[in-house]
């Protein structure tokens, strides 16, 4: 087995892969992409949907702002809306059915 820096990265890369996939397909993306899903629905409904979709896709946005091929200024506004989106899910109240409040 080898340690050099290279197989290192490969592997790092490949945890990264599987981890990105992994959250990728906790995703309905079939149930979420039909026109009529948003149409009618309240506030409510899309923030839920807002935060699960931010959920699925926050570790490939994390990994968008370390690639040095994408430029800077871009990486800056990719993890700038990561931190804006991560500090609305995280002031989303978490509600459950039958919950004393």
């Amino acid at each position: 087995m080898s340690t050099s820096r290279n197989h290192m990265d490969d592997l790092a890369a490949t945890k990264t892969y599987a981890a990105i996939n992994r959250s990728i397909k906790t995703l309905d993306l079939s149930a979420m992409d039909e026109e009529n899903s948003f149409a009618g629905a309240t506030f409510v409904t899309h923030l839920d949907q807002l935060v699960t979709i931010y959920n699925g896709v926050k570790p490939l946005l994390a990994v968008l702002t370390s690639i040095p091929l994408i430029p800077q200024a871009w990486r800056a506004a990719i993890a700038l809306f990561n931190k804006s989106l991560d500090a609305v899910v995280t002031a989303v109240p978490q509600f459950k059915a039958g919950k004393d409040l």
